[in-house]
């Protein structure tokens, strides 16, 4: 009896390690169309210090890479009166569910991770990131490029 038993247990655990190969993962899945470039459209800040309304930026533009390896590229430009502004960053980013991170290493040679939410619909992403002091954010609208 105890072989039996035995038996019944190994294929049994056989079974479920197949059935666990095959089924789908917990990981988020985006359409291959998510891994594109975008172009920046808006860029609003939220700074509750100065105003409870974001505050629009002018002259946005640029371009924001995204590759199925993990890794963006960021290529902000905020054009003023004194003059354009850019900000370039290359690094790795992380999502799960709605949620999204960007780690780079800052000019100074720091290493930072912005963190916060993501939409994409209809060709349209959105990204808020998280502020500091905590409560402000970031608003980005871009575009994927066709």
């Amino acid at each position: 009896m105890p072989y039996r038993f035995l038996l019944v247990v190994a294929f049994s655990l056989s079974s479920l390690a197949s059935v666990a190969q095959r089924a789908p993962k917990a990981i988020p899945r985006l359409a291959p169309s998510f891994f594109t470039t975008y172009t920046y459209l808006t860029y609003t800040i939220l700074d509750k210090g100065t105003s409870p309304e974001p505050m629009a930026a002018s002259g946005v533009g640029g371009t924001l890479t995204l590759r199925p390896n993990g890794t963006y590229q960021k290529r902000l430009v905020l054009a003023g009166n004194g003059g354009s502004i850019r900000f370039d960053q290359d690094g790795r980013y992380t999502f799960a569910g709605n949620r999204i991170s960007f780690s780079y290493t800052t000019k100074q040679g720091q290493a930072r991770t912005d963190q916060g939410t993501f939409r994409l619909r209809n060709g349209l992403l959105t990204l808020t990131l998280e502020g500091y002091p905590a409560g402000n954010q970031s608003t980005y609208t871009l575009k994927a490029n066709e």
